[in-house]
């Protein structure tokens, strides 16, 4: 009689299904998920909601952006006009790089141009609180209204 070892026992099959990444459990799994299924046009299988929120996520990081750019143009603007005897070619610099990086923004993304108003208040705002803090100088020392027109200072095309 023939002893039965282990290797001659059928081999079992693993039947154990990775489920798929989830937006919340595996976020770059999730994403590279999605653009597969939407690259093989499987738009039943994509997760809609959470697609949604991440491209509208994306437009307002864009605006996000924008509005730092503008707030440290502003913000170094404001050093400039009231701590004259401070400037230096590095706040020369800031101004040039952040009138730069948003006419880079603002030239991809045309869409921002009619927000530009509302960001530019914010910015300003912002500027004002840094520019104190950067200079020592109370807030109400510069004006409350943005005395630069944005127009005149970035290339809006």
């Amino acid at each position: 009689m023939k002893k039965k070892t282990h290797q001659n026992r059928p081999k079992r099959m693993s039947v154990v299904q990775k489920s798929p990444p989830t937006y919340e459990k595996d976020f770059y799994g999730w994403t590279r998920l999605q653009a597969n299924l939407l690259k093989n046009q499987e738009f039943e299988k994509m997760d809609i909601d959470h697609l949604i929120e991440e491209i509208e996520s994306l437009g307002n990081s864009e605006e996000r952006a924008l509005e730092s750019h503008i707030s440290n143009l502003f913000m170094h603007l404001l050093k400039i006009k009231y701590q004259p005897a401070m400037h230096t070619r590095s706040w020369d610099n800031s101004v040039k790089n952040a009138s730069f990086q948003a006419e880079k923004i603002l030239k991809k993304n045309p869409g921002l141009k009619p927000k530009l108003k509302e960001i530019t208040k914010d910015a300003y705002y912002s500027a004002r609180l840094k520019a104190s803090s950067e200079t020592g100088l109370e807030s109400e020392t510069f004006p409350k209204k943005c005395p630069f027109k944005i127009q005149e200072i970035i290339k809006i095309s």
